[in-house]
């Protein structure tokens, strides 16, 4: 196979996938595995609100084709540890019709209908089309395993959903390696330090016992310039109000390792994550300045090779180190305060094809103790947080949401 300089396999049609689990995917398929932690399997889902009109849609002839073409779509887990791969001979995306759904996509309450029917990195399917239909509006839902795709990946798989609905040819898969692959081919001279100390957690300590996770969406009244520094600070002057000025705000944002490879097309997880602390003296701009010094060293691809270890460990042991369980979910011990994702912004005509209109586009947070994301749609942009239950409680959640709302209506 022909190589990229640096080692790394040349940019070519992909049609199948045999390959060893990165550590990235193999942490995120252990998630739910043990029979005692509180945390479900790791999911993604995207939701694009649209209007039907006219032309009939052949979800399931186009969902074919962009199996056919993306590989990453139809994986299968076969092994167990350091022996664990994928195989691209798994079944691909199932299709599912809800005739009467009444969610209105503002929060949890009404969404239990999207996780009804489990997915398996065994068995399969590990992805699912939904098509939700409310009445006046149509939601098209795609909802995947972490440990198979992230979310620029699903964005492509949508993309590529469309272009097939619009009889256009579809871009395919053309990247042969994997995310540590590439991180560590582009990785830091430096090691950075791992970060373990405790952060601030935004809405205070834990109040209750009560297990679960709560999410809200936003809508912004108008387009945001240097949003997620906007986003971040908020988080950070919210978090000292509630968690007493006393432990450091520190921010966690996913970062896409396509932006090294340009050209790169793929569904699988290519994301790494950076941590910035934030300084009580910081404003919007000194945060996006230092957020970018920290891009323009790589410190995304910055990969420690000790954590291949965790690749010895069966996933339900892996799952019990790192997630929640009954002993210790209440008193969680934060490594940063919010994760916050910026998907970026997107065309309607993009996510659009005859007989169906884009209108808006958002995404179901996964459990975790704050996560965050950002979407624009043509100058609509809709954020998503979601906390768990012991740290939302009492309102607490919507306290914030009402704050970050102000916040980002004012001229701060």
């Amino acid at each position: 196979m022909s190589r990229m300089p640096g080692n790394l396999p040349k940019l070519e049609k992909l049609h199948d996938i045999n390959r060893r689990l990165s550590v990235p995917e193999y942490y995120h398929a252990c998630i739910g595995a043990h029979s005692h932690t509180l945390d479900p399997p790791r999911e993604i889902a995207f939701v694009i609100d649209g209007e039907i009109g006219g032309a009939q849609i052949a979800w399931q002839a186009a969902l074919d084709k962009v199996v056919a073409e993306n590989p990453g779509a139809r994986l299968r887990l076969t092994g167990r540890c350091r022996n664990a791969r994928w195989l691209s001979d798994g079944v691909g995306p199932r299709l599912r019709i809800v005739e009467q759904c009444d969610w209105d996509g503002r929060s949890e309450v009404g969404a239990e209908f999207i996780d009804a029917t489990p997915l398996s990195l065994e068995n399969g399917p590990t992805a699912e089309l939904i098509i939700a239909s409310t009445g006046k509006s149509t939601k098209v839902i795609f909802r995947v395993l972490h440990a198979v795709m992230d979310g620029i990946g699903v964005m492509h798989f949508f993309q590529e959903l469309f272009r097939a609905l619009r009889g256009e040819a579809l871009l395919g898969t053309n990247a042969a390696f994997s995310d540590v692959d590439l991180m560590l081919n582009r990785r830091l001279r430096a090691r950075l330090p791992l970060n373990l100390k405790a952060s601030a957690c935004l809405t205070g300590d834990a109040r209750s016992h009560e297990t679960g996770h709560i999410w809200r969406r936003v809508s912004l009244r108008r387009e945001q310039n240097n949003l997620l520094s906007r986003i971040a600070l908020a988080v950070a002057e919210f978090a000292r109000t509630h968690s007493g000025n006393i432990d450091p705000v520190c921010i966690a944002i996913p970062v896409s390792l396509r932006r090294h490879v340009p050209g790169l097309l793929t569904t699988m997880n290519f994301s790494s994550m950076i941590h910035i602390d934030i300084n009580p003296d910081d404003t919007p701009e000194s945060f996006r300045k230092r957020l970018h010094e920290m891009l323009n060293r790589n410190v995304d691809t910055d990969y420690h090779k000790l954590l291949d270890l965790l690749r010895c460990l069966p996933f339900a042991w892996l799952d019990r180190l790192m997630t929640s369980t009954i002993d210790n979910y209440a008193s969680p011990k934060l490594l940063e305060t919010a994760v916050l994702s910026n998907l970026g912004s997107f065309k309607r005509s993009d996510l659009s094809c005859p007989g169906f209109d884009a209108q808006c586009l958002y995404g179901v947070p996964f459990e975790s103790n704050c996560f965050s994301m950002a979407f624009g749609l043509e100058g609509r942009v809709e954020i998503v947080f979601g906390m768990t239950r012991v740290l939302a409680d009492d309102g607490r959640l919507d306290a914030f949401v009402e704050f970050l709302e102000q916040y980002l209506d004012s001229d701060r």
